[in-house]
């Protein structure tokens, strides 16, 4: 009996078969289309955090800060706060979360600051906030005027109030 060998052509066509799925990985791709877009760099490489000035703490009162006259409600979750001397003055800045009611969140710090002479100059409008409202104060030190000022925010999310509080106070005497 005869041995049958295969044909050459035969071998090429199992050897094509067999590397197709490299070769086609190693094809070229085509060139994108003039309407698809270039890929943002940003997608490319990770943003950077930003940085936390050095005056910054996180979960409790920073050092500096004037607990006495701007201290949260009693209940409420020191998120984040900041004390940064700057010209005599501090710039502070305090977020926190309470079960409070906007208003007495509002009433607890327009009492503690009309008692330490601070005069509510009013709330804003046009904003997102349940409730604003900015607390001044002039008073001379060092035979200087000081003008102090306060922001209380607070943003009603429903289940609890997220407050900020920001300005620039002068330091606690002392």
């Amino acid at each position: 009996m005869p041995v049958s060998r295969p044909r050459p052509t035969t071998l090429v066509a199992a050897a094509l078969v067999a590397l197709a799925p490299v070769l086609v990985g190693c094809q070229p791709s085509a060139a994108p289309s003039p309407d698809a877009a270039a890929p943002s760099p940003a997608a490319s490489s990770p943003t950077a955090l930003p940085t936390f000035d050095a005056a910054s703490t996180v979960g409790g009162y920073a050092p500096g800060f004037p607990v006495d006259l701007l201290a949260g409600p009693d209940d409420a979750t020191v998120l984040a706060s900041s004390a940064a001397p700057r010209d005599g003055l501090v710039d502070v800045s305090l977020n926190l979360a309470t079960g409070l009611g906007t208003r007495k969140i509002v009433r607890q710090y327009a009492e503690r600051l009309d008692a330490a002479g601070f005069e509510e100059a009013g709330g804003g409008d046009g904003s997102a906030l349940a409730a604003q409202t900015v607390f001044t104060r002039t008073t001379t030190r060092k035979k200087a005027t000081v003008v102090e000022s306060v922001h209380v925010g607070v943003l009603d999310d429903g289940e609890r109030r997220l407050v900020t509080v920001s300005g620039t106070v002068a330091p606690t005497e002392g």
